[in-house]
């Protein structure tokens, strides 16, 4: 009987990015890692990128990865470090690595088993006969823990443990602390790339400080580091922190920046967006929107690092514990994460990517229109003044499938870009969401109608805290938000 074998994928290569003077090399890496890793799972369907970093800074800050890390998966991007670098790392190694990881996507393995795994393919073509028997799920607990989030001496162990376990050798004995239950896992250093970096720009943060008890000296250009728990004079906007925190006297107040984990970073973003009081269910159904969010937008600002702001989330501090739970127990969202959005509130009136921005999904989820809303409806007259700016600062025209309004004889105009533009120039509630109607008046006036807060697109948080209250699960929010449209590419 003869046995048809279907024939492997063709390579693929990515779209390759940054510093492109060694792409022909790199290329030809990646062929090789891709042709001695195929036993290791098949390989995603659709396109893919590579940035090349021209420095090791570079590839740092975009990652928030550490000196002995060399590839960093983000979203569909694998981030390299400069070539010459790679060189003396053992490339091979490096790359067989990380198309492992990218083959197991999605393959629901635990974080160790996964890992393990890519260890193993960086020196053999095929998996093993049989893995070595699993651990106790309690030590498979510690080793998931110590990947995702672990001290230096942690993840350090879960290496060797690793490696150790691949080769069926003795085990090395867990490090002798082991956070309780209700302890908040919190890292100790930069690790795998799993770091976000939150910068408070200085207009926002002026007046006097005082940390963990020392009042800072207003000279500018000093700058402080912290490591640990960070204590801020009452008052101050930021309440504590965990984690490294870099405080620099600036001109006209004081920059801070905050690097912690991405479970940190989704706990406090959940809790300043919803506040520490909002459902258990509405703090799971964000933490999940913001972890996808993460993977498709790692270059919001200059450097990969994000604002506290609601471009890409309000962040006031630390969260509470009880918000750090809802984000380790928030659900799997099968979620394309360039459309991960959410917005204060839909007003009963939610939109598509592509009816707000002219790209992605043209299929809209739901949100329930809230008894007592503040924003459920909207009215606002911009004077003629503002109009003649708006006209003067946009340009008409709109993208298939956009929503746009006209100003008189004027337009159409992309109602997002209306509303961002009257934000920047006269204040955020000039015209607070993209779901309106306009009627220019005869004085050159605009007169709006509206309903929401924002742009209308992804989950609603005035809806998510309403359904929560009624009793709906954080899945069954996420599944009336994001149509089954909006899933992976």
């Amino acid at each position: 009987m003869l046995l048809l074998v279907a024939p492997a994928p063709p390579f693929t290569p990515p779209v390759f990015e940054g510093d492109l003077g060694a792409q022909g090399q790199v290329e030809a890496a990646l062929r090789s890692a891709f042709a001695t890793t195929l036993a290791q799972g098949p390989w995603p369907a659709g396109p893919w990128r590579v940035f090349l970093h021209p420095d090791a800074g570079s590839f740092e800050r975009a990652t928030g990865a550490p000196p002995a890390r060399s590839g960093q998966w983000l979203g569909d991007t694998l981030h390299l470090r400069p070539w010459d670098q790679l060189r003396r790392r053992d490339p091979g190694a490096v790359l067989r690595h990380e198309l492992t990881h990218r083959r197991l996507a999605g393959k629901g393995l635990r974080r160790w088993n996964e890992e393990a795994r890519c260890l193993w393919a960086e020196g053999h073509a095929r998996p093993p006969k049989a893995w070595p028997a699993p651990p106790a799920v309690m030590l498979q607990d510690r080793l998931d823990r110590a990947l995702a989030g672990g001290t230096t001496r942690e993840q350090a162990w879960a290496y060797r443990w690793l490696r150790a376990w691949l080769r069926r050798e003795v085990l090395p004995v867990p490090p002798q602390h082991q956070p309780r239950e209700t302890e908040t896992w919190v890292k100790e250093a930069v690790t795998l790339g799993e770091t976000v970096t939150v910068v408070w720009p200085a207009e926002r943060l002026r007046g006097p400080l005082t940390v963990n008890g020392q009042r800072l000296s207003h000279r500018v250009g000093r700058t402080w580091r912290f490591q640990g728990r960070v204590r801020f004079s009452e008052g101050f906007p930021v309440h504590d922190l965990r984690g490294q925190v870099r405080i620099r006297a600036a001109t006209h107040g004081w920059s801070l920046s905050w690097t912690a984990s991405r479970a940190a970073w989704i706990a406090a973003a959940t809790e300043g967006e919803l506040g520490a009081e909002a459902p258990y269910e509405a703090r799971r159904a964000l933490a999940a929107v913001l972890g996808r969010w993460l993977e498709g937008h790692p270059n919001q600002h200059p450097g990969g690092v994000l604002c506290p702001l609601t471009h890409c989330a309000v962040v006031r501090g630390q969260a509470s514990e009880d918000t750090a739970r809802a984000v380790s127990a928030a659900p799997v969202l099968n979620l394309d994460p360039r459309w991960a959005f959410f917005t204060g509130s839909a007003g009963g009136h939610s939109l598509s990517p592509r009816e707000a921005w002219g790209e992605g999904p043209s299929e809209t989820g739901s949100a329930e229109s809230v008894p007592e809303d503040r924003w459920a409806t909207w009215e606002r007259t911009l004077n003629p003044a503002q109009v003649a700016a708006l006209k003067r600062r946009l340009k008409p025209g709109l993208k298939p499938g956009q929503v746009g309004l006209r100003l008189g004889d004027s337009g159409p105009y992309a109602v997002e870009d209306l509303r961002l533009a009257a934000g920047r120039s006269f204040g955020w509630t000039t015209w607070p969401s993209n779901v309106c109607d306009g009627a220019l008046q005869a004085d050159g006036s605009l007169h709006l109608r509206g309903r929401g807060w924002g742009h209308n697109v992804g989950l609603c948080l005035a809806s998510a805290r309403f359904r929560a209250g009624q009793g709906a699960t954080a899945e069954q929010i996420l599944s009336e938000a994001f149509p089954a449209s909006w899933g992976r590419p």
